[in-house]
């Protein structure tokens, strides 16, 4: 399924941007024939960082054996794509390809910065040139036969609302006092056993009565003492662990034990715990509705390159 979706990304070569220095291979060296068009190993190269930022994306190492057959199938699907717009009659768009040579030209510093780039790689401005036209025929031919294909009904997002309840709860929001002795990490064992004793007599000046707010005011030494020691309301997982861990075991009411963290000793109170709760469909209908279309789309141009594939000449040089 990953692979289905990814191959949306074939058609965002228009707009993303090419580091033509960086890329890898030859312009001259073929790496794979598709129905007898060359694909060189240049070609190849210019895919190599996108696939890349994918692979970090979904916590693959971007450095492993198979990054370069990725970026070999995904030259191939992209050159099919564009075999299959060209059958089409789907011309580039010449205003939108000079928009995005324009654009690379600015990217590198200059056109002439883009020249010493191509003259470094051994590419010429053409070549260059011919990969940007070749992305925006894909593009093209994405958003006139296959977008119009795709419809999301509002039951369609009805039914992923139901089936998926998890992805649309609002998290429980604790609200938390604190009052804070602050500890340099590098402070050596005296220093932290003051600032422990500090907290220690805090916390039982707490649990007697007083105020917690106003004891914060007078003895936390952290950037929101002024204002109580208030901390707002925040979700499970958004403080250091240790701190995290000790107030989302409190009630409302209730006043911790003196916890350390990377910041210093604490005391916490919570104020109030409010519950998660359901999103309103009509809150997130409008994402589903374009994560959905951007899922069909993905799908449907998946599926439209295995039939290409199906019927494609794909060899290499030494075949």
């Amino acid at each position: 399924m990953k692979r289905l979706i990814l191959i949306a990304v074939l058609v965002a070569l228009a707009a993303a941007p090419i580091h033509v220095a960086s890329a890898m291979g030859n312009p001259d060296e073929v790496a794979v024939y598709v129905n007898d068009e060359a694909i060189s190993t240049w070609e190849v190269g210019l895919l190599v960082p996108q696939i890349q930022n994918e692979m970090a994306t979904l916590g693959l190492d971007p450095n492993s054996p198979e990054l370069i057959g990725r970026a070999v199938q995904r030259a191939i699907d992209s050159r099919l794509l564009a075999q299959d717009a060209r059958k089409l009659g789907i011309e580039p768009d010449m205003a939108r390809v000079d928009e995005k040579m324009d654009a690379l030209a600015e990217g590198t510093g200059g056109h002439a910065s883009l020249e010493a780039e191509l003259i470094t790689s051994g590419v010429t401005f053409d070549q260059l040139k011919a990969t940007v036209v070749q992305a925006d025929i894909v593009r093209t031919l994405v958003e006139t036969r296959i977008v119009p294909g795709i419809e999301i009904s509002d039951q369609d997002v009805k039914a992923y609302y139901e089936e998926n309840p998890g992805l649309f709860m609002r998290a429980d929001k604790i609200h938390c006092r604190h009052i804070l002795f602050v500890v340099d990490p590098d402070a050596d064992d005296e220093t932290r056993e003051k600032a422990r004793k500090k907290a220690e007599l805090a916390h039982a000046r707490a649990l007697s009565g007083e105020n917690f707010a106003a004891l914060a005011v007078e003895l936390s030494e952290g950037p929101n003492a002024a204002t109580g020691g208030d901390l707002g309301f925040t979700a499970r997982g958004q403080m250091v662990e240790s701190f995290d861990d000790a107030v989302w075991a409190l009630e409302p009411g209730e006043i911790s034990e003196v916890v350390e963290s990377r910041l210093g000793y604490h005391v916490i109170k919570v104020e109030e715990i409010v519950p998660g709760e359901t999103i309103p469909l009509e809150e997130v209908r409008q994402p589903v509705t374009e994560m959905m279309r951007q899922q069909r789309i993905g799908m449907a141009l998946a599926e439209h390159v295995a039939k290409l594939r199906d019927t494609a000449v794909i060899r290499t040089p030494e075949l």
